[in-house]
């Protein structure tokens, strides 16, 4: 059985292949987990456009209570990184 995981942007559950993992480095900046491997506490988020967006625009409105602590700057980088990829798909 796979591993399920939950999209912090929209609550849905799916295997964790299909999303993608952000966890923070030692200096609390956001990180892609391309692997899925890094050893620490991670988000995950829909490979989706719409959740990629909506989780932008609740780090933009500070409105981000997530189990890991990062910078909001940092957070914004890897959501918009992560968006260029999918819209080029």
């Amino acid at each position: 059985m796979k591993p399920i995981r939950c999209c912090v942007a929209c609550k849905s559950r799916k295997n964790k292949e299909d999303l993608f993992r952000i966890v923070a480095d030692k200096n609390n900046h956001a990180i892609i987990d391309r692997n899925q491997n890094i050893n620490s506490r991670g988000i995950y988020v829909c490979k989706s456009k719409q959740c990629i967006t909506n989780l932008e625009k609740i780090v933009i409105k500070n409105r981000m209570k997530l189990k890991i602590d990062v910078e909001n700057e940092s957070m914004l980088e890897v959501l918009r990184e992560l968006g260029e990829e999918i819209w080029e798909n």
